[in-house]
């Protein structure tokens, strides 16, 4: 296991404080703000020790309610909505300074057969036919100053192969898509609730920055304003992040300074394992 994929799950493992409140480290990854992968897979991870443990987390719901601060810890804070028969609902909110920085809903399901179909995969060609995007972000970081350069030249806890890669600092026009081959940097456990809550972490990474390739910008641009509104994941099928996964995101509408953007994670061999959508705030003042 790479160093890197070492602190991100020691990071998505929560102290708890009491019965229902956990505490989590916050990650630096060269903004003030927190990432919203990590406070949605923290989030997860502390609804999972408090859902009965033979329920399978199925879906997420994240409204994100204001900046998180990466120098400082979150709370979590667990509550229980429903205790069904065959379904249990959490809700986590995220707190850091009193006030609840996020909102995460959470929906648990007894394992059980039922009826099976799935969209087919994207045919958009394999891994070492993509762009190595951490080798492009290390090139790109040479150029940045201090603090920065060092966090876009560390390395990361998964290797990802992109279509379409946009300067962050100067963006060109692209589709309103994108496609990411990606996989644990090193060996991941196998349980599921550590997987799922890796999965949470990185699908954060591509989706609303979608929504800006038709427009020429890229997220860290001068005038660019870019921030999660929600964030929803919907788990279908085990999985293994060890090994390569395809994320066909489309960003199907941008309107009101808001951007759309969706998308289906595959396994390589064709089974679909989730389904994402999140919106968010993009807005560019010159």
């Amino acid at each position: 296991m790479s160093n890197t994929l070492s602190h991100l799950i020691e990071l998505l493992k929560l102290e708890k404080i009491d019965d229902l409140i956990f505490r989590g480290a916050s990650q630096d990854l060269g903004f003030r703000q927190v990432f919203g992968g990590q406070v949605v897979a923290q989030a997860l991870s502390a609804a999972m020790q408090v859902a009965p443990t033979e329920r399978i987390l199925h879906s997420c719901h994240a409204y994100f309610l204001a900046p998180g601060d990466s120098q400082y810890p979150i709370i979590y804070d667990v509550e229980t909505l429903r205790e069904g028969r065959n379904f249990s609902a959490l809700r986590v909110k995220a707190i850091q300074h009193k006030n609840p920085i996020c909102h995460v809903t959470a929906s648990f399901q007894m394992p059980e057969d039922g009826f099976e179909h799935q969209s087919v995969m994207p045919d958009v060609g394999q891994p070492e036919s993509f762009i190595d995007e951490n080798a492009m972000l290390q090139k790109v970081a040479q150029s940045l100053p201090s603090p920065l350069k060092e966090k876009f030249a560390a390395e990361r806890p998964y290797e990802i192969r992109t279509k379409y890669l946009n300067n962050p600092f100067n963006g060109t026009a692209l589709p309103p898509q994108q496609y990411s081959w990606f996989k644990t940097h090193g060996t991941a456990p196998l349980e599921q609730k550590i997987q799922q809550c890796l999965l949470a972490y990185f699908s954060d990474f591509h989706c609303i920055l979608t929504a800006l390739h038709p427009h020429k910008k890229g997220f860290l641009q001068q005038g660019m304003k870019v921030a999660t509104i929600d964030h929803n994941i919907w788990f279908h099928r085990p999985f293994d992040l060890n090994h390569w996964h395809l994320h066909a995101i489309e960003s199907n509408n941008a309107f009101g300074g808001r951007g759309l953007a969706r998308g289906q994670i595959f396994s390589q061999d064709g089974k679909l394992i989730a389904t994402t959508q999140q919106e968010g705030l993009i807005r560019y003042q010159s």
